[in-house]
């Protein structure tokens, strides 16, 4: 049976895997020394995205006028929010819970409403009035790389870690004194460690929020990191 030498390529998620068929890969490497290595590159990128968290609660005698109240809030802020074009990924949640009393007897129903929107730091920093109900917490901040800026970063990152990994197989082959060698499997996994969530500490400040002041400290950066990780077989 011909076996194909044609590297496949697998796509996992954020991780690309190049692999060679178990037979020609036994072929290759079955009877020359083989070395495992792995090549890290990573760097700062720049939050330039913002994740907005609000809340607000509301109690009531029964759950449809719990959820009536909340949901009033929320449609309020949301068509509001709706016409601002900088703002993404708007979304929303209601849920009511039973307030017992004596006797484990309801006394009452609390709504809960949560709306959650994205948008840039810097239209955030310069906004006015984000026209959000009154009523709504702010209950976090998450800053965050844009997926643009991401991809950018990565394209870059890939290639310094490819070139390491290169240059460490050639190290080593010539360090066993090998001529050379070819790739057995290799897989390329990236990262992204992203700021701190800024939690409720700022909840007293959503007033100030909401009519554009900035209340948060500085966006910061995430840490964007590209590994390559595989196995190479020495050449005689």
């Amino acid at each position: 049976m011909k076996l194909s030498n044609t590297l496949r390529i697998a796509l996992l998620g954020t991780s690309v895997g190049l692999l060679v068929p178990s037979a020609a890969y036994a072929d290759l490497c079955e009877k020359t020394p083989a070395v495992n290595l792995n090549a890290i590159s990573s760097e700062d990128v720049d939050n330039d995205m913002v994740r907005l968290n609000w809340q607000v609660q509301i109690q009531a005698g029964t759950a449809n006028e719990a959820m009536t109240a909340v949901n009033t809030v929320l449609e309020k802020s949301i068509n509001n929010l709706s016409k601002n074009k900088d703002i993404t990924k708007l979304k929303n949640n209601i849920q009511t819970y039973p307030q017992y009393g004596k006797n484990n007897v309801i006394q009452g129903w609390q709504g809960v409403g949560s709306l959650t929107f994205e948008m840039p730091v810097q239209a955030l920093k310069t906004q006015k009035n984000l026209n959000v109900a009154d009523g709504l917490t702010l209950s976090n901040l998450d800053y965050f790389p844009s997926e643009a800026r991401i991809e950018q970063s990565r394209e870059k990152l890939l290639q310094s870690a490819m070139k390491e990994f290169q240059n460490k197989a050639s190290i080593a082959a010539k360090g066993f004194g090998k001529t050379g060698y070819t790739l057995g499997e290799v897989s390329i996994n990236d990262e992204n460690q992203g700021a701190p969530t800024y939690p409720r500490m700022y909840a007293a400040s959503a007033d100030m929020m909401s009519k554009g002041m900035e209340v948060a400290p500085a966006a910061g950066s995430s840490k964007l990191s590209v590994s390559v990780n595989g196995r190479v077989c020495l050449k005689p």
